[in-house]
């Protein structure tokens, strides 16, 4: 016991888990995580589990209390996925006091909270894409080009959101996205990295660069009937003429949502990120490619999420080895 408190390692006995919350707030800023992270973060943190757990003391909290948590949430009618956040936010923060001395171990590794079942992912079809993108073509052109962007590139909404014209290369057919839009409290918006922290280029094929090049012509046009000039940094996809700031990614999201039941179609806008991927992986494409066209920090990622997409794919490879091949004995396979 000596050595452990000359070593600074244990616990004073009087941190709350409020405090805790308070200080691993702070670090995780300090570090840098994405304010929209931050903020679901402080969400989760302030309305969750400071009212229920706040007041324990660190050296008194037990994975019993967790479990309770994780029980009235359930009761509540949260989903198991919404208490697994929770739980991810608990345990992270325990992990960082057990990395400053303020607990010998962490509690959150003892507690149950709900399996989470992995949901299986759902893309619409060609045609339903092409629905879609008709309607919007009739209520606005500028989000429909937005939209066939999402439904081509996999890209995420506040990536496309971000995107200004030097991003753009027309003579090597390429989209660089190395930024993403967020909104803030009040109103505004604000531009952060991408989720992964780092850029990435990406191919165009010939109706991705035709759709843009009308795009910008459009865009040209609109601003001289006004005597303006685009900014040559300016946004994509922007309400101002000059393209100063950028459609906000809810109001893109609002868009896709009320465009879809226009068209008949059962979808969102993200589900424009997973045709993306599924097209890409049927077509016979890596998930290494398909990974680093959609951003992901890894591979596995793309394997896990899009599994059943990949099932089909070996099935596909089994009949096409199956029929180079032919029985020993000449014969014909029998079909029952």
């Amino acid at each position: 016991m000596v050595a452990k408190v000359a070593q600074g390692n244990t616990a004073t006995g009087a941190e709350t888990v409020g405090d805790l919350l308070t200080q691993w707030l702070e670090h995780c800023e300090n570090l840098g995580r994405s304010p929209t992270t931050l903020n679901k973060y402080r969400w989760i943190a302030d309305t969750v589990v400071r009212p229920a757990l706040g007041k324990i003391k660190l050296s008194k909290l037990a994975a019993r209390d967790l479990d309770k948590l994780y029980a009235k949430l359930t009761e509540k009618g949260n989903k198991p996925p919404t208490v697994r956040r929770v739980h991810a936010l608990i345990g992270a923060a325990l992990h960082q006091a057990e990395r400053w001395g303020y607990v010998d171990r962490n509690v959150a590794r003892q507690a149950s909270p709900p399996p989470v079942r992995a949901a299986r992912v759902e893309a619409p079809t060609p045609e339903e894409v092409q629905a879609i993108l008709v309607a919007a073509e009739a209520v606005e052109p500028a989000l429909a080009v937005l939209l066939l962007l999402a439904a081509l590139t996999g890209a995420r909404r506040g990536e496309l959101c971000a995107l200004r014209w030097p991003d753009i290369d027309f003579d090597s057919d390429t989209l660089t996205i190395s930024r993403s839009v967020y909104e803030v409290a009040g109103g505004g918006w604000a531009e952060k990295g991408t989720k992964t922290h780092q850029a990435r280029t990406i191919g165009l094929d010939d109706l991705g660069l035709e759709v843009l090049r009308r795009h910008r012509s459009a865009v040209d046009a609109l601003a001289a009937s006004l005597g303006l000039e685009v900014l040559p940094d300016g946004f994509v996809f922007s309400r101002s003429p000059t393209g100063t700031e950028p459609i906000r990614p809810d109001v893109v999201t609002k868009f896709t949502t009320r465009i879809a039941e226009t068209a008949g179609v059962n979808t969102h806008l993200h589900a424009l990120r997973h045709f993306s991927a599924t097209q890409g992986i049927a077509a016979g494409y890596d998930p290494v490619t398909v990974s680093s066209r959609l951003g992901h920090a890894d591979p596995s990622i793309t394997l896990r999420v899009y599994s059943h997409v990949l099932k089909q794919r070996d099935k596909e490879l089994a009949a096409a080895v199956g029929r180079t091949l032919a029985l020993p004995s000449g014969n014909k396979i029998r079909t029952v």
